[in-house]
């Protein structure tokens, strides 16, 4: 688990750069992106607390469009 924790929150850093300058960014649109990029199993709510928790480090707006 703890690779595959490197390798989501990796791919979350990596989308957030990316995103970099917009004023909001999809939930919706950003677990379908980390979901192809990953491969991965994990729960939902498990990519939405990651991606919200390192967007709010980045001073991101994250839009719950779910």
């Amino acid at each position: 688990m703890c690779d595959r924790n490197a390798l989501i929150r990796a791919a979350i850093g990596r989308l957030l750069s990316e995103k970099t300058g917009a004023a909001l960014i999809s939930m919706k649109e950003s677990i379908a992106i980390l979901r192809a990029r990953t491969d991965t199993a994990l729960d939902d709510d498990i990519l939405q607390d990651l991606l919200i928790e390192m967007a709010e480090v980045r001073g991101m707006t994250i839009v719950l469009d779910l």
